[in-house]
């Protein structure tokens, strides 16, 4: 079953790259998911609403706002239905980490991670989605 992913992302070069590398290695593990790539947050909150997600990928700084907003959202049920949430920022402090999770993100990963680490997190975050359906 393919899984539809949020990727909420301002750099659309970095977007288009890294959804097909983290693609890549997610299918090598027999794990096929379709990333829904959107470079605003008012893109993501339209996509929320679409509903039909299983997971949201959410950078941090956008240019309209700061993602750790959504991912609130998201877990108030201000922006649609719940889906588990991973931030993903360009410098991972511990206290980026700790302001997620108190959002209610399942986590936070930087964009420098190791891929076996990215895929790691993508496969616990669609996991944790199902758990909770």
């Amino acid at each position: 079953m393919i899984k539809r992913i949020l990727f909420v992302e301002d750099d659309a070069r970095f977007r288009e790259v890294f959804a097909s590398a983290l693609g890549e290695a997610l299918a090598s593990e027999r794990f096929e998911v379709d990333f829904v790539e959107v470079g605003s947050l008012a893109e993501a909150r339209a996509r929320l609403r679409e509903g039909g997600l299983d997971a949201a990928h959410i950078d941090v700084t956008m240019p309209d706002g700061n993602g750790l907003d959504l991912v609130r959202e998201i877990n108030d049920g201000g922006a649609t239905s719940y889906v588990p949430t991973l931030v993903v920022t360009a410098s991972l402090e511990n206290s980026v980490a700790v302001v997620a999770m108190d959002a209610g993100a399942r986590g936070a990963i930087s964009k420098l991670a190791p891929m076996f680490e990215t895929v790691g997190a993508i496969k616990r975050l669609t996991d944790a989605g199902r758990q909770e359906q």
